[in-house]
């Protein structure tokens, strides 16, 4: 016998068809309006075929909320992969009005806490089989010479005499990049960086404000020669109500990119956060995206899917090493010590992250509020930093706002949507 599933959405499309999603399965159909799903015993034969087929009906048996938990679980504690996060240092050569961070002075990581990170990834490494590295900040290549090409050549050596895999990335803002630079590199794996842009040129030179160059055409610049070195770049838009008709010159240049140049590139169009509560642009940033996406370059918004696509910082293997010498495990924060999880000097790092990774988990899972929840395979609770501020174990991110709920369905069906068309483009 079977059931329908309890994490089925129905979303009205018109007043003839409707969309039904499935959030453990992550597969969607199009049905007919009128079609009741009230009795599995009433279903036409092929359409139990089909609802069967995308996970829309389940064993009598099953316990789904289990499934999705034990799938989180398990991705989560893997240790085929350590992540290491590095702040070189909070410092920045610009000075974005909505940054979360204090540059002000912010300190530079010091040759007694670089040591300690060598020691760490070397000490670290015996057990797994992929080694990452990633960069963030303030800006980090405000350190490239004194903290980051060490690491990387040293974390390479490591690497190989351990016969692990290794790569290398960043965020960064893209403007203090050169030749030399990128030519190193390429030529040590580095694997992607993540480049902001603020809108087009007028709107971005305002923000990203430099007193002797145009930072957009430095910025788009160096992630055109990047692009030619096959580095993957993320370019993430940072949008606004005042910015997000001023991306034409982001589209003309990527119009202009070669077609093996775009096969190195993707887009994020996020909302800055502190408009988000005030001012909705969805449909502008739907616009922007369908644009893109046409020019041959899969763009993609902020997607709910914690199960697929999970939180780098809600792995247990996954940390990162502030400037002080600070251990995180999120790069959302302004790093704040009373709010650390362990230091680079402690002898209890790996029992310090352990407490904390079953702490968290005992806690997302304790929420009462999803228990009922149809997108909980999607949100299980939010994402870590969602789980530390949530002081209480029940709450629900979304506040059971039904239309919130179908936004985030519908963002996913779109986004599988772009993707399959700069596929056929490709």
């Amino acid at each position: 016998m079977s059931k329908f599933s309890q994490y089925n959405i129905r979303i009205p499309l018109s007043d003839k068809s409707d969309i039904l999603y499935n959030a453990l399965s992550d597969r969607f159909i199009a049905i007919k309006h009128d079609l009741e799903l009230q009795d599995v015993s009433d279903l036409p034969k092929t359409v139990a075929i089909l609802l069967q087929e995308n996970g829309m009906l389940t064993a009598d048996d099953s316990d789904e909320r289990s499934e999705a938990i034990d799938r989180w679980k398990q991705e989560a504690s893997s240790s085929s992969a350590l992540t290491i996060i590095i702040n070189p240092t909070l410092r920045c050569n610009f000075n974005c009005w909505y940054c979360y961070e204090n540059h002000t002075n912010a300190p530079i990581m010091s040759h007694d806490i670089l040591e300690k990170v060598k020691k760490l990834i070397a000490s670290s490494i015996s057990g797994t089989d992929m080694l990452n590295i990633s960069f963030f900040g303030g800006e980090p290549l405000l350190e490239f010479v004194r903290i980051v090409a060490p690491l990387i050549t040293y974390s390479e050596e490591v690497a190989g005499k351990s016969n692990k895999q290794i790569r290398f990335s960043f965020t960064t803002n893209g403007f203090l990049l050169t030749k030399e630079m990128i030519s190193f590199l390429s030529a040590h794996n580095c694997r992607g960086m993540q480049i902001t842009l603020d809108g087009g040129r007028n709107s971005h030179n305002k923000t990203r404000i430099s007193k002797t160059k145009d930072s957009f055409e430095t910025i788009t610049t160096n992630i055109k020669r990047l692009l030619d070195h096959k580095i993957s770049v993320t370019l993430r838009i940072n949008v606004t109500p005042e910015n997000i008709s001023d991306c034409s010159d982001i589209l003309t240049w990527i119009q202009n990119l070669s077609d093996e140049q775009k096969h190195y590139l993707s887009v994020n169009v996020q909302q800055v956060w502190q408009t988000a509560k005030t001012s909705n642009i969805s449909i502008q940033v739907d616009n922007l995206l369908d644009s893109i996406c046409q020019l041959g370059v899969y763009a993609y918004p902020a997607i709910l899917d914690n199960l697929r696509r999970m939180c780098y910082a809600d792995k247990a293997n996954t940390l990162l090493v502030n400037s002080n010498g600070d251990i995180f495990k999120c790069t959302a924060i302004d790093f704040k010590t009373e709010d650390r999880i362990s230091n680079i000097s402690s002898s209890t790092i790996a029992e310090d992250l352990s407490d904390h990774f079953k702490r968290l988990t005992e806690k997302r899972f304790a929420n009462k509020s999803c228990i009922g929840c149809r997108i909980f395979p999607l949100c299980l609770g939010g994402c870590h930093r969602s789980v530390v501020d949530h002081t209480d174990n029940d709450y629900c991110i979304y506040n059971e706002d039904q239309t919130k709920i179908n936004d985030i369905i519908m963002t996913i069906i779109k986004d599988r949507v772009r993707r399959d068309m700069v596929q056929t483009k490709r």
